[in-house]
């Protein structure tokens, strides 16, 4: 039986009288990985926002494993699209790690807290960066860190935004293969459309409204991993309109 990770019904958001999403219903399931992809403006912060329960819908209901967003945050591991740092703060990448652990009122950490750290750094293979200066990686190998942070929660499901922005193309590719091996609910929110190469189920197409494409073939060219952005767009957009 298919269990239901996030429900969203009739669901409508405004900032000031400009609607930004409207009439958006769409289940996701247990375990499946959903690229969000969209113009800029289409409305998908908007609703991983709302996902997160950081911001409440103007109509509709949004519900995450049965309970209201805000109720279900420590089901939720986040990746934001921009993390900003002190690089100042000698902070070593495995302190940056086990600040997902961090709960109020706890001050320090355990066995089982260092035991998910270690396992997660096998994982995602990197063991090599926990003794690093968070300031001394690269952008693909801080993401890695983030990505790990996200994961010491030991989350249901896992909402990622624009997780290989401003990371170079070796980089890219390794994201995505650390992805396609987590057994969990993947909501990958982006404006690279390569992610659609990478073994998602799904594709939601926002853009004020909800476009939800399955098993897409698409009828453009494919250059050596890649796509045209805005051949895939018009393709998309083609689709939405017909």
């Amino acid at each position: 039986m298919r269990l239901p990770a996030v429900e969203v019904k009739e669901l409508y958001f405004r900032y000031d009288k400009e609607y930004v999403l409207e009439k958006i219903t769409a289940t996701i399931w247990d375990k499946e990985y959903i690229a969000i992809i969209g113009p800029n403006g289409g409305g998908k912060s908007t609703f991983v926002r709302l996902l997160l329960g950081l911001l409440q819908p103007t109509k509709g209901k949004i519900s995450v494993y049965g309970r209201p967003p805000l109720e279900a945050r420590r089901l939720v591991g986040y990746l934001p699209q921009n993390v900003n740092f002190n690089l100042d703060i000698p902070l070593l990448a495995r302190e940056v790690i086990l600040q997902g652990r961090l709960e109020s009122g706890k001050y320090r950490f355990g066995s089982e807290d260092m035991k998910l750290l270690y396992q997660i750094a096998k994982e995602l293979n990197i063991e090599n960066l926990l003794d690093r200066k968070i300031s001394d990686l690269s952008g693909g190998e801080r993401q890695r860190v983030l990505l790990a942070r996200a994961l010491i929660t030991k989350p249901k499901l896992l909402i990622l935004d624009e997780p290989t922005a401003s990371v170079d193309i070796a980089s890219q590719k390794r994201i995505y293969q650390i992805l396609k091996t987590l057994s969990m609910t993947k909501i990958v929110i982006s404006h690279d459309i390569n992610i659609l190469l990478e073994g998602v189920d799904r594709v939601f197409y926002l853009n004020r409204k909800l476009f939800i494409h399955e098993n897409i073939q698409l009828d453009i060219q494919n250059k050596e991993g890649h796509f045209c952005e805005m051949e895939l767009f018009e393709e998309l957009r083609r689709r939405c309109d017909g």
